[in-house]
């Protein structure tokens, strides 16, 4: 328990007190109580034992009465104090501070909250629950998070960009050899060619035997290079799934749970470059809400965030693909990249969004409008930037918006709205 007897004034322990000290029982709890100079102290008050039932705190936390009542106040601080124990038993390196400078700057904090114990030490004597700095507790421990959020998504990134110049140097060494093996192939082809035209039997089968020989070590170094490349592409695909996983959380927008500008940035630019590799179709939505500033305005941003959850679920309900990348673009607006689908796809696909959408519940009881969506179509024409692809579905996206509402314009030759 991080309640203890705990004197509140530290000048005093150069005093000494005959009186003899008693350790309070397990049936009494601590409260505070204050002294004759008026300094608050923690003191054992005996709460006798209720015969009805109590909570039983979680995580091991005895539970503490007063007078018989659950001790809410200490319990929460109980549980305070083992959440901040855990963030500074588990401190790892960042680049600019050791663990051991973390742990001990997080333990100073934890006291702080818990106990009242000043962070600074030579500030004076210890602090009651509402003098504690809980500002600063909380801007100290989300600053923490912030840092070590930003340390992993840095090294996850630069190990994923290390693995990736990893299978970029062997598929380069795989067509090297694989170039190499076919001028061998065309000279021994070649040799052989020749040998048969000779009429000295001995000296022909013995060329002939050693340009067998050279074939067969080659299909044997070549079965051996493919069995290693073969493993080594799986330890890599094992590898790259993990690393993904561990991105998950940096790239999930926390409202909806949808992929977050970040995600729709790196996946955008991949499917731009996958495009010149496979020329498989790939197509832009932009989504932006109808009236969804209303809602905010007349039912309050709890509203607002309720309806942008929903339009998430009718998005991850229209476009179920494993390859569809469907993010929030930010506020309202949502993107979605559709990887091996074509525009007259890509538009019936953007009509049943329409249709979710406007039979999604309302967010607010009284509301007596539904929301909308005006949709921007582009198909890359694999000529353009990435910028230049979303400009594109960022122009048709506007020119749907001046319409009515609920409108698809897609982008092209000439814009189209349906």
């Amino acid at each position: 328990m991080f309640f203890r007897k705990f004197s509140l004034d530290r000048g005093g322990a150069a005093k000494t007190n005959s009186t003899p000290t008693t350790t309070p029982s397990p049936a009494e709890s601590i409260r505070p109580s204050a002294d004759a100079s008026g300094t608050s102290s923690l003191t054992a008050v005996n709460g006798g034992l209720s015969g009805r039932s109590r909570p039983t705190p979680a995580h091991g936390l005895s539970l503490r009465t007063v007078d018989g009542r659950v001790d809410e106040v200490g319990l929460v601080l109980d549980t305070l104090g083992s959440i901040l124990t855990a963030f500074s038993r588990h401190a790892f390196d960042l680049p600019d501070r050791s663990a051991e400078e973390i742990s001990s700057e997080l333990q100073r904090w934890q006291r702080h909250a818990t106990l009242g114990v000043p962070v600074e030490e030579q500030a004076g004597g210890a602090l009651g629950v509402r003098e504690r700095d809980w500002d600063g507790i909380s801007r100290t421990f989300t600053q923490h998070r912030r840092e070590e959020s930003r340390y992993v998504d840095t090294a996850v990134t630069e190990l994923r960009d290390a693995l990736w110049s990893v299978v970029e140097t062997v598929h380069n060494a795989v067509k090297a050899e694989q170039t190499a093996d076919r001028v061998t192939d065309t000279a021994v082809h070649r040799a052989r060619s020749a040998m048969t035209r000779m009429q000295t039997g001995q000296i022909k089968q013995e060329v002939l035997g050693a340009l067998s020989a050279i074939e067969e070590a080659f299909r044997v170094r070549q079965q051996q290079m493919q069995a290693q490349y073969q493993a080594l592409a799986g330890r890599i695909e094992n590898l790259g799934h993990q690393l993904e996983e561990a991105k998950k959380e940096s790239t999930t927008d926390a409202l909806t749970g949808l992929g977050n500008r970040k995600l729709f940035d790196a996946m955008a630019h991949r499917a731009v470059h996958m495009h010149a590799l496979s020329r498989q179709p790939v197509v832009l939505v932009l989504v932006d809400l109808d009236k969804f500033k209303m809602v905010n305005d007349m039912y309050g941003h709890q509203a607002g965030d309720q309806t942008l959850v929903n339009v998430a679920k009718c998005l991850s309900k229209v476009f179920m693909r494993q390859t569809d990348v469907v993010c929030r673009y930010g506020g309202d607006e949502y993107a979605v990249v559709l990887n091996n689908t074509d525009l007259k796809v890509a538009q019936m696909l953007s009509h049943r969004l329409v249709e979710a959408i406007g039979e999604m519940p309302t967010p607010h009881q009284s509301m007596e409008f539904a929301v909308g969506a005006s949709m921007g179509i582009a198909e890359y024409d694999g000529e353009e930037n990435l910028e230049a692809w979303i400009a594109r579905a960022d122009r048709a996206l506007y020119t749907a918006k001046q319409m009515a509402g609920d409108r698809i314009a897609v982008a092209g030759a000439t814009l189209a709205v349906s």
